[in-house]
């Protein structure tokens, strides 16, 4: 099965519709404070494989990155660990148009 593939659109939409969402950054930490999504919760891509039961797999989760390589490969590891609702921002931050804190 291929990698869900979200725009910043649908990241915006799901984020006004009040649904529960969990926005995971996979970036390294300067990177995060750089900027991220609001409410974005920071897990570093090399922490993931010990740091995943951070993330409810009940929950619909939407992967960050920088331009969408790193989250790919996240979406990648947490698919195999049985999460399905999981998707990929396309781009990542360097697509994102929405507010960043």
């Amino acid at each position: 099965m291929g990698i869900s593939q979200w725009m910043s659109v649908d990241v915006k939409e799901r984020m006004k519709s009040q649904q529960p969402l969990q926005i995971i950054d996979v970036r390294q930490p300067g990177e995060f404070r750089s900027g991220h999504i609001p409410g974005a919760k920071l897990i570093p891509l090399g922490e993931l494989s010990a740091r995943y039961k951070e993330i409810d797999p009940h929950v619909e989760s939407v992967i960050v990155c920088a331009s969408g390589g790193r989250s790919s490969t996240a979406c990648q590891m947490l698919g195999g660990a049985g999460y399905a609702k999981v998707h990929n921002l396309l781009g990542g931050m360097s697509a994102w148009d929405g507010n960043v804190e």
